[in-house]
């Protein structure tokens, strides 16, 4: 049965939020988030410009008994790998 649905007519965007993590030189890690907006109908990427990434940090790698954030990813075998972040906490100004 063929549906009825017509597409309508300019881009189909939808938001979507990115999170990745940056090395720094100082072996630690900035934990960057950015939202980004797709149309579906092409694939086309455009990172908002009203709302900026925002940056976080720093973190550690850690182990998987003791994190904050935790990253998965596909690795060259096509297993899927965890990555666990440690946030170092800020030493208190006085």
């Amino acid at each position: 049965m063929a549906s009825n649905r017509v597409d309508m007519a300019g881009p189909d965007r939808h938001d979507e939020i990115v999170t990745t993590f940056r090395r720094e030189e100082d072996k630690t890690y900035t934990k960057l988030t950015k939202i980004l907006s797709r149309d579906w109908k092409t694939g086309g990427v455009s990172q908002m410009k009203r709302l900026p990434a925002t940056e976080e940090g720093p973190y550690i790698l850690s182990t998987e008994k003791e994190y904050d954030e935790k990253v998965e990813y596909e690795d060259i075998d096509g297993s899927t790998k965890w990555m666990y972040f440690k946030l170092i906490p800020k030493p208190v100004e006085e």
